[in-house]
């Protein structure tokens, strides 16, 4: 399973970027199960907020901090779509619809010369039928005269969700040469909390490339997708290779473990996750393209086989 996903680099005068992000797990040929898809629409402004410096910390008042604004869905089903009876031992169907907002800041630490990113998401919406989860899906084999899905009746109920979350990475980038190009070493910390997801995550990551600090970035935990996130300076020419990996420690998975408050269908999820990427980027002019492959290791006891998917998306800077 590979994910893809386009990006624009913002040109200096650009007022701001839209980003369009897909995440499927039929990319590669793969049949629907468990992570299905995920859409997001995202909206960057070129200017730093400055208003939300009144709210924050004295050591962030002389630091660039960026905004942005997202309206995504993701979708859930478990490995047998073919059937239609409840099936107890595999993952409930569920969607999420949400809006979001992040705001995402960088600075460079002066004794170590470490870089350190930050960013903080703030998502609420709607799981369950109202989340058109199954509409788009079904959609989706329409139009692809694909095989039907037969298990929608058995979906989460309505619940209205929120979900915080905050991830802090520090990178250590070595130059080679005077070219611009060089490597990146890095470590990531985050967490969430809400009734869609409370978790706790680490990782590590290198990537080798050119322009590297104008590109840094640190991605979004679940359940929004987990695309590269490059940053607020990109710039054309710029390019690099990465691979990852990062562990979640799960308290709280509302696709696994159910609604709230409500009787829904519901699995035994696994306390720790473990997800795999890599892949590539670049940027050429206002449009910045990248792909990468993920691999997510055993979300729920008795899952048939770890969870695969891809992705394409498509960013513009105006």
């Amino acid at each position: 399973m590979s994910v893809f996903c386009l990006a624009t680099s913002p040109a200096p005068a650009a007022a701001g970027s839209v980003n369009l992000q897909l995440e499927n797990d039929s990319f590669d040929g793969a049949s629907d199960a468990y992570y299905t898809q995920g859409l997001q629409l995202t909206y960057a402004p070129d200017a730093p907020v400055s208003w939300i410096k009144n709210l924050l910390p004295d050591a962030y008042q002389n630091r660039e901090i960026y905004s942005q604004y997202a309206l995504g869905q993701a979708i859930y089903t478990p490995y047998e779509v073919a059937r239609s009876d409840l099936i107890l031992d595999d993952r409930p169907y569920a969607g999420w619809l949400y809006l979001g907002g992040s705001l995402k800041s960088q600075h460079l630490l002066p004794n170590s010369g470490l870089l350190v990113v930050e960013r903080l998401d703030v998502q609420a919406g709607i799981v369950g039928p109202s989340s058109g989860a199954e509409q788009a899906q079904r959609t989706t084999h329409q139009v692809l005269r694909a095989y039907d899905v037969n298990g929608w009746d058995h979906q989460l109920k309505d619940e209205a969700g929120v979900v915080v979350s905050y991830a802090r990475k520090w990178a250590h980038i070595q130059p080679l040469g005077d070219s611009g190009t060089g490597w990146e070493f890095s470590g990531t910390l985050g967490g969430s909390a809400g009734n869609v997801a409370t978790q706790a995550a680490l990782g590590l990551g290198i990537r080798l490339g050119k322009n590297l600090y104008t590109s840094a970035g640190v991605s979004a935990l679940q359940p929004t997708t987990v695309a590269p996130d490059f940053g607020a300076a990109m710039v054309s020419g710029s390019w690099f290779l990465f691979a990852d990996w990062q562990t979640r420690f799960i308290s709280r998975d509302i696709f696994l473990d159910g609604n709230s408050s409500k009787p829904s269908h519901w699995v035994e999820k696994e306390p720790q996750v473990s997800e795999w990427r890599f892949g590539g980027a670049f940027a050429a002019g206002r449009y910045y393209l990248s792909l990468y492959h993920a691999r997510r290791s055993q979300e729920f006891v008795g899952q048939y086989e770890n969870a695969n998917f891809s992705g394409i998306g498509l960013s513009i800077s105006f």
